[in-house]
């Protein structure tokens, strides 16, 4: 055989997994159970065996080895009928025949032991072997015809080979271990071989994708497939259970799938030879991809390639394009179907992939893992603390499946709860994601971190570092904030870049609305052992405090609904990052946005918590001795105790939000030079609504009150904004105080001045009050007629309290009117707004007025229903 070239020998084609005794098989094409074969077929046979030799040494080694093994399988399973008697001259030929060949191949040997170099620069030292064995080989070509009996035959022969040391398998197989591994190959074995691993016995949540994705790789024109997704998401489990589906189904024959593992193949030379090895094809030379792809070809029936972990030749490799011309190769022949899971984002090119991006597994699925691994890991023990704490633990790590198997056999092992394992998992983070036969987390990340794509890209990295920062992701026209050092094309040449190796995640749609973020298990990966400079977490941080200061207003403000939209699309992120501020040496703005986020949280859901800690923060700036602004600071401290005030009043904490309102109100006043009276004001307003909900003061003991707080508002008569605050503050008081008229008045002039000026929110409380002071003077109708303007101005406004207050108070004069099925339209918004309000009460009396509407329609099943769910956030609040 000419060099380059490979002829596939018959029954050594370990891919298609055929036997030495399968019909076809033996050289004579007989087969070797009883089969009958002339000598003319045999002649025939091995003359198609048969090269040219010539004197100038162009015969190939390995060639007159194959034809030599040749030869003694024909002599070896020739056939005749058991009642023949092999004659004595037949025997005499055939071990003269044997004798020969035992010389060639000891000649062989020799050739074989000699150093390659002398062989190649001195091609005459072996001339004369090479010459005798040529001469041999065509005496026997014109021998007689042989006619042998297989049965005597056969042990004679056996017996005469091993006592010479000669192994004469049976089996096409052990050639290729003895003969073949001693004499054919050129070059090292090509990689050594890995079975395929065995399904995983703890699989949930993936069924409905494991047929899937056999369906596709039953038919040739869809069975290409691949499956992408962050690294610990279970790739190469789904593959697993394609491949035993197929199997199952008979899509496949067992020996016709081929586990092609690719986590070494870091070039594609090294990815060639894993092909060679895993699918059991030998070739003089591993450099090129002919004899496989050939030997591929041969046979049509279907076979199926599992290339497992294929990022590294394709991410790892200096060379990606030849990585992709095997791969487009392969996918060439259709009768060949590839199955690859790549921790990336994307797939390869060329090729028209059924792609299959894995998703983490469902909350029930997760549970499901956990508890089954952890009863693994606990010797049978059942997993008792299986309620919302499970689910809190599965949520932090988000629901990849590598992380929960991880951190549930952690857990199982040692018998602790899942509160303890959330516990550890915020201290210590991925470290505690540790296993013996599976790769630890932090491994399976740090291995997408040291691809050659990613190391290549400062700018993907440090992208990385900011985007690990947001629990929640942004969106990508919020991207530009956060990275504001990277120019556009720079954050999208990153953006892919990341994307290519897995380490972040885009939702689809328009890239400015779509969500980019990074899962938990890389966050922590991130968050931990100072994977993020100082430098980075400083331009985080600025970037949120200024992001915040950006998007300040007030609901009077024209922009003031836009900006809600705009925090409430990085809220997730600002709380966490405003609760990184130290309590101690804030950095600039720092304060200024922890008072920000906390006035805006009390007009969406409010929270005392970032409130609490701005105060703080406040507090400890002031005490400073080094303070370079004390009027600043103090200013601050008086905003911080506001803020928290107005969050204690909407969550209903009445008593609670007093001593705030008092506190700010008095360190406004108390500023030296420009005192804060504006500021002031507003305070003392917030305490008289705060004194006439608790109700223990009667309307005399809190006139001076409102008069103080109306003065402070308008001592400035050319400010028409605040003048028009403290008629609106006043004339809430007038209408607490029963003196409807004089509230009338007093919030008409106020109502004049705000439309005028365009403020919505004030606009709408006027008509507010104006609207329930008629009702109590019985004009229901015009009660309503205002009602409806009201809630015009709130929902212009977007301020979430005064939304619902608008809109519940046209409830119940549509109730009053009679209006039951109008106002039955109504509840759906008013309960959500309620809802988003977060207060108790407020939820309660909203379907309090659900319960009596349903009453009133003769709805008794839903008014029941709807004054038991009334009465729970009662009982709950009660309980706090």
């Amino acid at each position: 055989m000419s060099s380059g070239r490979k002829r596939r020998k018959e029954g050594n084609n370990y891919f298609g997994g055929g036997s030495g005794g399968s019909g076809g098989n033996s050289p004579n094409g007989a087969g070797g159970a009883g089969g009958q074969g002339t000598g003319a077929s045999l002649s025939q046979d091995i003359q198609t065996r048969n090269l040219t030799l010539n004197n100038n040494l162009r015969i190939d080694l390995n060639d007159l080895r194959d034809r030599i093994h040749g030869i003694m399988l024909v002599v070896v399973d020739s056939t005749v009928p058991s009642n023949d008697k092999t004659s004595l001259e037949l025997r005499e030929r055939i071990e003269k025949i044997q004798s020969i060949l035992a010389d060639s191949l000891a000649d062989l040997t020799k050739i074989q032991e000699q150093r390659k170099w002398n062989f190649l620069f001195f091609r005459g030292l072996n001339k004369d072997r090479v010459d005798r064995l040529a001469r041999a080989y065509e005496k026997f070509l014109l021998a007689n015809q042989l006619h042998l009996e297989v049965t005597q035959l056969r042990t004679d022969l056996l017996a005469k080979s091993k006592a010479e040391r000669f192994t004469l398998p049976l089996h096409l197989n052990r050639i290729e271990e003895d003969a073949v591994k001693q004499f054919s190959q050129p070059h090292n074995a090509p990689y050594p071989r890995e079975d395929m691993p065995s399904p995983h016995r703890i699989f949930y949540g993936r069924e409905v994708l494991v047929n899937e994705i056999t369906s596709f790789l039953a038919t040739e024109n869809t069975s290409r497939v691949c499956i992408t997704g962050v690294g610990g998401m279970g790739k190469t489990s789904v593959a697993l259970a394609v491949a035993e589906r197929a199997i199952q189904e008979n899509i496949f024959l067992k020996e016709h799938i081929f586990w092609v593992p690719c986590v070494e193949a870091k070039s594609p030379d090294l990815l060639r030879r894993i092909l060679y090895a895993q699918l059991r094809i030998t070739a003089e030379t591993y450099d090129g991809l002919e004899p496989l792809i050939a030997e591929l070809d041969a046979s049509k029936q279907r076979r199926l390639l599992v290339l497992d972990n294929f990022e590294t030749p394709w991410l790892s490799s200096n060379d990606s394009a030849k990585v992709c011309e095997i791969l487009v190769r392969l996918a060439k022949l259709p009768h060949i179907a590839l199955l690859v899971t790549m921790t990336s984002g994307f797939t390869p090119g060329g090729i028209e992939w059924q792609h299959r991006p894995l998703a983490p597994l469902d909350p029930a699925a997760a549970r499901d893992t956990f508890k089954s691994k952890y009863r693994d890991a606990a010797g049978g023990h059942e997993l008792v603390a299986d309620g919302p704490e499970l689910d809190d633990l599965l949520a932090s790590i988000g629901h990849i499946p590598l992380a929960i198997t991880l951190t549930a056999a952690s857990g199982g092992c040692l018998g602790i709860s899942p509160d303890d394992l959330l516990r550890d998992w915020r201290e210590e983070g991925t470290a505690m994601m540790s296993g013996n036969q599976t790769r630890s987390m932090d491994d399976t990340i740090r291995l997408s971190m040291e691809r050659g794509v990613i190391k290549s890209s400062s700018e993907a990295l440090t992208l990385l570092a900011i985007l690990s920062m947001l629990p929640a992701g942004t969106t990508g026209s919020n991207l530009e904030w956060w990275a504001p050092a990277l120019t556009s094309s720079r954050r999208y040449a990153a953006l892919k870049t990341l994307r290519i190796a897995a380490l972040i995640e885009q939702d689809r749609g328009p890239f400015a609305t779509s969500r980019i973020f990074v899962r938990p298990t890389i966050q922590s990966y991130m968050a931990h052992q100072d994977r993020i400079s100082a430098d980075v977490r400083n331009q985080v941080h600025d970037a949120c405090y200024n992001f915040v200061l950006r998007h300040k207003s007030i609901p009077d403000d024209q922009k003031f609904k836009s900006d809600l939209e705009a925090i409430a699309s990085e809220e997730i992120n600002i709380q966490g990052l405003l609760m990184d501020i130290p309590v101690t040496a804030p950095r600039p703005n720092a304060v200024d946005a922890l008072i920000a986020f906390s006035l805006y949280q009390s007009w969406t859901k409010p929270s005392t918590v970032i409130a609490s800690h701005a105060l703080e923060v406040a507090r400890a700036v002031l005490d400073d001795p080094n303070v370079s602004d004390p009027d600043a600071a103090t200013r601050r401290v008086a905003a911080a105790h506001e803020a928290l005030g107005k969050s204690l009043f909407i969550l209903d904490r009445y008593d609670e939000a007093c001593p705030y309102f008092e506190e700010a109100a008095a360190r406004y006043k108390a500023l030296p030079g420009g005192a804060d009276l504006h500021s002031a004001g507003e305070a003392s307003m917030q305490l008289l609504d705060t004194w006439t909900y608790i109700g223990t003061k009667h309307s005399p003991e809190l006139e001076p009150l409102a008069r103080e707080a109306q003065a402070c508002l308008s001592y400035d008569e050319t400010d028409k904004y605040h003048v028009a605050r403290g008629l609106l503050g006043f004339g809430d008081f007038l209408w607490w105080s029963c003196r409807r008229d004089e509230a009338l008045e007093t919030l008409s002039a106020a109502k004049a001045i705000f439309e005028h000026l365009g403020c919505p929110a004030s606009t709408a409380k006027c008509l507010y009050y104006m609207a329930r002071t008629c009702a109590r003077q019985g004009r229901t109708t015009e009660a309503l007629r205002i009602t409806k303007d009201a809630v015009e101005n709130a929902d212009q406004s977007g301020e979430v309290d005064l939304m619902w207050h608008a809109q519940s108070t046209m409830i119940k004069y549509l109730m009053v009117q009679g209006s039951y099925q109008e106002a039955s339209t109504i509840f759906a918004r008013s309960l959500s707004l309620a809802q988003a309000t977060g207060s108790s009460l407020t939820i309660a009396q909203g379907l309090e007025l659900l319960a009596y509407n349903s009453a009133a329609m003769m709805d008794l099943p839903g008014a029941r229903v709807a004054y038991q769910g009334g009465a729970n956030p009662i009982q709950q609040e009660q309980i706090h």
